[in-house]
C-alpha cells in the first residue's frame, strides 16, 4: 500500500505545476493593467508551455545523474522564481518582454524539470498498472484550475496582478521544495520482482534508438494532436465565457474550475483505458469524441452547448496527458522513461507554442471561432486515422523488433 504514497505526493506537486491551466483567468487583468492585445495575453502562456516541454528532458538527464530528489528541488526553486519575478516585472515599462523571460522561460522551466520525477517515480514503484498511476499522478495538474482559478480570481480582485503573481511565486516555492524531498526511486529488488513480466516481453530503448522509430513519429504527432484543442480551450476558456456567452468573470472563474474536473478526471480514466484497452483502442476513441466536440463547438454561443463541448476538449487533452507516458514506457521501455518521456513531451510544447497564438490571431482576423474550432476537427480526423492505421502497424513493428534482438 506504501507504494501508492508516491503517486499522491506527485498528485499534490501536480496541482501547483498545473496552475499555468489557470492563465485564462490572469489574461483579462493584465490586459487592463498593461495595456497587452488580445494576442499578446496569450504569449506568457505559450512560452511557458514550450520551455516547459523542452525542459522535461533535461529534467529527465538530471534524474539519471541527480536523482529525483535533487532533481525537484531544483525545479521547485525556478518555479518559486519565475512566478515572483513575474510579480515584479509587470509593473515595469515595456513588461510584455521580461514577463515572457520570468514566467514563461524561468518558471516554465521549474515546471519542465520537476514534471518529469513524480511520474517516473510512481511507474517504477507500480509498474504493473502504470498507466493508472501515472494517470492519478497527472490528476492534480489537470484539477489544479478548480483549485487554483478561483483562488486566483480572488487575490487578483482583492490585491491585484502583482501582489497575486509574488504570493503565488513563494507559496509554490516553498511547498514544492517540500515534497520534493519525499520523492525517490523504489530499491532495485522491488523493481525486478514488480516488473519482471514487463522486461520479459519489451526491450528498453535508449532515447537515440526511440527517435529513429517510426512508432516515436506517430506517438509525437498524435501528442501534439491530441493536446492542440484542449491548448486552444484553456487558453480562452474565460474569456469566451465573458464575450461570447456572456457570463460574469466569477463565472467564468467558476467554469474553468468545472473544466479542470474534467481535465483532471482524464489522466487517470484514460490511464486505466491504455491499461485495459491497449493503446492503438483508447487513441482511437479519443479521437472521434474530440471531432465531435470540434464540430459541436461551432455551436457554442449558447451555455449548454458552450459546456459540452468545452468539457469534451478538457477531457481529451487529459486523457493525452496519460495516454502519451503510457504508451512511451509500453513501448520503449521503463528504464529511461524519464529521456524517453521527456523527447516524447516536446509535441505538448509545440501545441501549446501553435495553437494558442493561432486561435487567437484567427480569432482577430475573422472576428469569430469557427475557423479555429474547425482546424480541431481536421486535425482530430488525421489523428483518427493515423491511430487506426500507422499506430497499429508500428506497434506491431516494435513487437517483431523486440522479438529480434533478444
Amino acid at each position: 500500500m506504501i507504494r501508492w504514497f508516491y503517486p499522491a505526493v506527485g498528485l499534490a506537486a501536480n496541482v501547483i505545476l498545473g496552475t499555468i491551466y489557470s492563465w485564462s483567468v490572469f489574461r483579462k487583468p493584465l490586459e487592463n493593467m498593461c495595456g497587452w492585445s488580445d494576442f499578446e495575453s496569450s504569449l506568457p502562456f505559450s512560452v511557458f508551455l514550450l520551455f516547459f516541454a523542452l525542459t522535461v528532458p533535461v529534467g529527465g538527464r538530471m534524474m539519471n545523474r541527480f536523482g529525483p530528489r535533487k532533481t525537484a528541488l531544483v525545479g521547485a526553486v525556478l518555479v518559486g522564481l519565475g512566478w515572483s519575478l513575474s510579480g515584479v516585472a509587470v509593473n515595469l515599462p515595456n513588461s510584455l518582454p521580461i514577463v515572457l523571460l520570468t514566467y514563461g522561460v524561468v518558471a516554465g522551466a521549474g515546471v519542465g524539470i520537476f514534471y518529469g520525477v513524480p511520474i517516473t517515480v510512481s511507474s517504477r514503484w507500480i509498474p504493473e498498472k502504470r498507466g493508472f498511476a501515472m494517470g492519478l499522478t497527472l490528476l492534480g495538474f489537470g484539477l489544479s484550475p478548480l483549485i487554483t482559478a478561483p483562488l486566483a480570481s480572488t487575490f487578483l480582485s482583492q490585491y491585484g496582478v502583482q501582489a497575486t503573481l509574488t504570493t503565488f511565486g513563494i507559496t509554490f516555492g516553498i511547498i514544492l521544495a517540500l515534497l520534493s524531498t519525499l520523492l525517490k526511486f523504489p530499491p532495485v529488488s522491488l523493481t525486478v520482482t514488480s516488473s519482471s513480466a514487463q522486461t520479459a516481453k519489451s526491450k528498453d530503448f535508449t532515447t537515440r534508438e526511440m527517435m529513429r522509430t517510426g512508432m516515436f513519429r506517430t506517438l509525437w504527432f498524435l501528442y501534439f494532436v491530441g493536446t492542440f484543442g484542449g491548448f486552444i480551450a484553456i487558453s480562452l476558456s474565460a474569456k469566451y465565457c465573458v464575450e461570447v456567452v456572456g457570463l460574469t468573470p466569477q463565472l467564468a472563474a467558476a467554469f474553468t474550475g468545472v473544466f479542470a474536473i474534467f481535465n483532471g478526471t482524464g489522466r487517470p480514466l484514460f490511464g486505466y483505458l491504455t491499461d485495459r484497452m491497449g493503446i492503438q483502442k483508447t487513441a482511437t476513441y479519443s479521437f472521434i469524441i474530440l471531432t465531435a466536440a470540434a464540430v459541436l463547438a461551432n455551436f457554442s454561443q449558447s451555455l449548454p452547448v458552450f459546456a459540452v463541448s468545452f468539457s469534451i476538449f478538457w477531457l481529451i487533452f487529459g486523457g493525452w496527458l496519460a495516454i502519451a507516458p503510457s504508451a512511451t514506457s509500453k513501448f520503449f521501455g521503463l528504464k529511461n522513461l524519464g529521456t524517453n518521456y521527456g523527447v516524447v513531451f516536446t509535441a505538448y510544447g509545440f501545441s501549446a507554442l501553435i495553437g494558442p497564438p493561432a486561435s487567437s490571431a484567427l480569432r482577430e482576423i475573422t472576428g469569430t471561432y469557427t475557423i479555429p474550432f474547425t482546424m480541431i476537427a481536421v486535425l482530430a480526423l488525421l489523428g483518427l486515422a493515423f491511430s487506426v492505421t500507422k499506430l497499429k502497424t508500428g506497434e506491431a513493428h516494435l513487437t517483431l523488433e523486440r522479438e529480434t534482438t533478444r
